[in-house]
């Protein structure tokens, strides 16, 4: 086996392994989502750990200090990441979070912009306008309507992520794995406090445990992945993610996706496809791949 294709089958189940995510946390169905917070950052934060572990040995806590504070920073981001993800599932359709935040790859561009002074150039700025255009199509349906809040907490989430991704890259020289343990200690701590009551039932917290082991196991084959491919061509393959949780939502859960969210989800995924594939082709092209 070729590392490439290494690469796109871990990149492939990795996605598959993280769809049914967002279904996980619907069904858990919560009256407080600080609860399902407290739960889904606990069990991230020790799953990740035990991954660490596995991969370091005797080193993980060599390589745990070694994020300093950029990986501090990233954690923080982080944790706060996981609570408004979870609100956005709670009070939006799935079909609509998801789409927003698949966005997230194109503001890491505009991020990078700003904190790297990494120049976009006209494929990029294409690429934002269309997918802009994209999220206001989705959004359009729920202006004044209840279902807004979530839409934003979804934004919110992509803003962030793209915060996120853009430090790990300004440190790319340090694992910063064990920030994913900070972000799930993080959004538990949040949570503890902001949260009515930490009980939760034995059948949602089971679907919140199986929610944050999927995150963690995913997550981290998705940071092992561009070890045997281009990141663009692993951001090729992520949309399918979208696409396969919302399937998923609409034959477990009956939410048939707006006519909204599908037309300006295949707006939305179309662009970060041809986006991704153009950067790949430009990275082989001046021989950096």
């Amino acid at each position: 086996m070729s590392q490439h294709l290494k690469g796109i089958l871990i990149t492939v189940l990795a996605v598959i392994i993280l769809s049914p995510d967002s279904v996980l946390i619907r069904l858990a169905d919560a009256n407080d989502g600080w609860t399902l917070v407290f739960w889904r950052g606990l069990t991230y934060a020790v799953v990740v750990s035990i991954i660490l572990v596995i991969m370091h040995g005797s080193r993980t806590a060599q390589v745990c200090r070694s994020i300093g504070g950029g990986g501090v920073w990233i954690g923080l981001l982080s944790g706060v990441c996981t609570a408004t993800f979870v609100f956005s599932i709670q009070n939006t359709s799935i079909a609509n979070a998801l789409v927003i935040i698949s966005t997230a790859p194109i503001l890491i561009a505009i991020v990078s912009w700003f904190m790297l002074g990494e120049k976009a150039g006209l494929a990029t700025f294409t690429s934002m306008i269309l997918v802009f255009i994209g999220i206001y199509i989705v959004m359009s349906g729920n202006f004044g309507g209840s279902s807004l809040n979530g839409d934003l907490f979804a934004l919110l989430t992509a803003f962030i992520m793209g915060f996120t991704f853009t430090l790990t890259r300004k440190y790319r020289e340090v694992s910063m794995i064990p920030t994913n343990v900070l972000g799930g200690v993080v959004a538990a701590l949040i949570s503890a406090f902001m949260a009515e009551t930490l009980y939760l039932a034995p059948e949602p917290r089971l679907y919140i445990v199986i929610s944050g082991v999927l995150l963690a196991v995913a997550f981290s084959m998705i940071v092992i992945a561009p070890r045997y491919m281009p990141a663009a061509e692993v951001g090729m393959i992520m949309p399918l993610e979208t696409v396969l949780a919302i399937i998923i939502a609409w034959f477990v859960l009956g939410e048939i996706p707006s006519s909204n969210a599908i037309i300006g989800g295949f707006v939305v995924i179309v662009t970060l496809f041809f986006h991704a594939w153009y950067s790949t082709h430009l990275a082989r092209k001046n021989n950096i791949v």
